[in-house]
Formats: C-alpha cells, sequence, structure tokens
C-alpha cells in the first residue's frame, strides 16, 4: 500500500461492497437469533459500524469513479 492510502479500483469497490453487504446480512441474522442481549447488543454496535464504512465507500466510490454503489 502506498502511503496516499488505499485506493481500490472500480471491480475492487464492487467487491467489497458485496461482502460488507453479506456479513451485515450475518451479524443482522446473528442479532436476531440472539438469545442474550449482551451478545445481540455486540452484533448491533457491529452493524452500526458496519454502516458507517458502507456509506463511507459509498461515497469514496462516487468521488473516484461516479460510481453508485448499492
Amino acid at each position: 500500500m502506498s502511503a496516499k492510502g488505499f485506493h481500490p479500483i472500480v471491480s475492487e469497490y464492487h467487491l467489497l461492497w458485496e461482502a460488507l453487504k453479506h456479513y451485515e446480512s450475518r451479524l443482522e441474522k446473528l442479532s436476531a437469533m440472539s438469545t442474550d442481549e449482551d451478545q445481540q447488543l455486540k452484533y448491533d454496535e457491529k452493524i452500526q459500524d458496519l454502516q458507517g464504512i458502507l456509506q463511507s465507500l459509498k461515497i469514496a466510490a462516487k468521488e473516484e469513479y461516479q460510481l453508485i454503489l448499492g
């Protein structure tokens, strides 16, 4: 990785988006199935963090390649 940061190409943006959406779906299922409130809260916090990452990725793809994700 260069000192200027991470700059994915278009196909990498699509791959990252797909992988993160899949992970989000898995976390949502785990949260819904959990009977332990503490564990459910951990899943929900991860989902919230992940949604922030997805939003950042969406903005970066739009700025870098005028790519619309989602």
